[in-house]
This record gives C-alpha cells, sequence and structure tokens, in this order.
C-alpha cells in the first residue's frame, strides 16, 4: 500500500509542478518583447457591405464584411476575401499569409502551426515572404522557422488586443469555410 502512495503522491506533485511549469513557460512567451512587430491603432470596425481599401498588406483591422472566414485551424489554399479575414481578426485570430511562391515545405511548416484561433492563406500582394497578423497587430518574417512566429501566436491569439475575445472563430452556415 505504501509504495502505491508514494506513487499517486508523486504523480500529483509532477501534474501539479508540469502544469505550472507550462504556464509559467507560456507566460513568459506573452511577456516578452517580439522584435518586429508593427501595431496600428485601428479606430473603425464596423459591418460593411462595400470592398474596404485597407492602408495595410494584408489588414490589421478596420470596417469589414458582416460574415468572419473561419478561424479555427482553418487552412486555405487560395486568397481569401479580405474583408471576411478581418472579421475573424476582430474575434482574436491570427492570419497568416504568405506569397505563394515560398517553398512547399515552409509552407507546409507555417501550415502545422495553425489551430483553433488562427488560419492561413496565400497573400500574393504582401512584401514579405511570410505575415503574421493580428488586429492592430503585424509581423513579417522571411523564414518559416522563425522562432517569433511561435511567441507571436502564444501572445496575440485571443490577445489582449482582440476586440471580441470569446466570439467564435466557427464557420456559420452560410458563412465562409
Amino acid at each position: 500500500m505504501k509504495p502505491f502512495l508514494i506513487f499517486i503522491g508523486s504523480a500529483a506533485l509532477f501534474l501539479v509542478g508540469g502544469s505550472w511549469w507550462s504556464n509559467n513557460a507560456q507566460q513568459k512567451a506573452y511577456e516578452q518583447e517580439i522584435q518586429g512587430i508593427d501595431y496600428t491603432v485601428v479606430t473603425n470596425r464596423s459591418h460593411v457591405k462595400t470592398e474596404v481599401d485597407y492602408k495595410d498588406t494584408p489588414p490589421v483591422g478596420g470596417n469589414h464584411y458582416s460574415v468572419w472566414l473561419g478561424c479555427n485551424g482553418n487552412i486555405y489554399d487560395e486568397p481569401v476575401v479580405d474583408e471576411n479575414a478581418v472579421h475573424s481578426l476582430e474575434h482574436g485570430a491570427v492570419w497568416i499569409t504568405y506569397r505563394p511562391t515560398l517553398a512547399a515545405e515552409e509552407i507546409e511548416a507555417l501550415k502545422g502551426k495553425v489551430k483553433g484561433y488562427s488560419f492561413i492563406s496565400p497573400y500574393p500582394e504582401q512584401e514579405s515572404p511570410i505575415v503574421l497578423t493580428a488586429w492592430g497587430v503585424q509581423l513579417s518574417l522571411d523564414s518559416a522557422d522563425d522562432p517569433r512566429i511561435d511567441q507571436f501566436l502564444a501572445k496575440f491569439r485571443q490577445g489582449p488586443q482582440t476586440p471580441e475575445p470569446g466570439a467564435t472563430c466557427n464557420t456559420i452556415p452560410g458563412g465562409m469555410q
């Protein structure tokens, strides 16, 4: 009986300690300054029925369509509509975009990072090979193995910049897939 109690006590200590370490690591990633981020103050976020002329490429926020783009780990192999994607940013998603000329193995590496409250699509018009975008926040990168990708996702997926935290990223019937 005594070895069993020692085992149970050790397992409980491991679980509590592991949970603390994991939360502590996430907190450190969140608090770490990420070099190269561009911040934009976004003042408009109304639903519109017309195309929007965004100043950033890809856009970091602003007026947008009333239907959001599915952003629960969705992978889009074709460019998406900016106005739908911006609505997803408003819900707290991170949009990973890449130039279609990016090497296939780099695109696959980026796709492997996409999960809840994030989505990925090609964006032919962007200047950098890779761009990570959250509401009002953007990071341009040259390589899919840049450690700032994980930092950006940890910090800005449902991050403090999110205008509508907790809003769904699930697709809606008749909405964008």
